[in-house]
């Protein structure tokens, strides 16, 4: 066999261990490079000058994943960051957490081409440096890097493979464990945010089927907080509108900011 190509990156965050339930999940960029190494618990017993007995256990592992790009859920999903509309806010106590990790590899066997789908279960990255080059007499691309170890779940498994014959049964498949859905589209203002001498009346639209919360007094909307959108909003005064869109059965969109400054 031999393995020809990689593609479709997915990372979940991972909300229940024993049920794999994952939350959140979504693609990664495009996949340039993955590398798991496991590393092993290994015992070896001599007895009448010979090797008598011999275990070899997983303990755990490193995984590296290559990207074109890091999309903003990463930041949120792995490490934990607060991300506002094109806004990433990062603390001195955000913490990582556990993800699942998903892709897949094209794979040539005896002439046939078949789609290898791989699932690692459980894993945590660190944020690594951030390198930075001026351009010079020669293009070089700047790609980011994800690197983390891999822990066993409490059912003891860690990785899962399925072959599948085409591209969309691997894709689906590995949305299928780490709980893929379609995310909304952020919300849309009537009234391009900025400076205004009089007040305004803001219109906010979203998708089909889908619920607008909105807050104007600083703190993060959602189903649970803020005031669901069910006619235009007067701004008399400054203030910053900030909206998501909810739907079921759908992930929740990015937070959109809309800053109004009046007078």
């Amino acid at each position: 066999m031999a393995y020809v190509g990689l593609a479709r990156p997915y990372i979940s965050q991972l909300i229940n261990e024993v049920a794999k339930q994952y939350s959140g999940c979504f693609k990664c960029g495009k996949a340039m490079s993955v590398n798991i190494t496991p590393n092993y618990n290994e015992a070896k017993l001599y007895a009448d000058n010979q090797l008598a007995e011999y275990v070899k256990e997983f303990k755990d592992g490193t995984f590296k994943l290559g990207t074109d790009r890091l999309p903003k859920q990463a930041k949120k999903i792995c490490f934990g960051h607060t991300v506002e509309g094109d806004e990433v806010t990062y603390k001195t106590g955000d913490t990582a957490n556990y993800v699942g990790v998903g892709f897949y590899v094209d794979e040539m066997l005896d002439g046939v081409k078949q789609y290898v789908a791989t699932i690692v279960y459980k894993a945590k990255f660190t944020e690594g440096a951030e390198d930075y080059t001026t351009k010079g007499e020669n293009i070089e691309f700047k790609t980011p890097a994800l690197e983390g170890t891999i822990a066993g779940i409490s059912s003891t498994e860690w990785k899962k493979t399925k072959a599948f014959q085409t591209e969309l049964e691997a894709e689906t498949w590995i949305q299928t464990i780490l709980g893929y859905a379609p995310s909304c589209g952020l919300p849309v203002a009537d009234v391009q945010a900025g400076a205004y001498e009089d007040e305004q009346t803001v219109t906010l639209t979203a998708g089909a089927g889908e619920t607008i919360y909105y807050t104007d007094n600083g703190t993060t909307p959602s189903a649970e907080n803020g005031k669901e959108y069910t006619a235009p909003i007067v701004v008399s005064e400054t203030c910053a509108i900030k909206a998501i869109a909810v739907k079921e059965g759908s992930n929740d969109s990015e937070i959109v900011t809309f800053e109004y400054f009046i007078g």
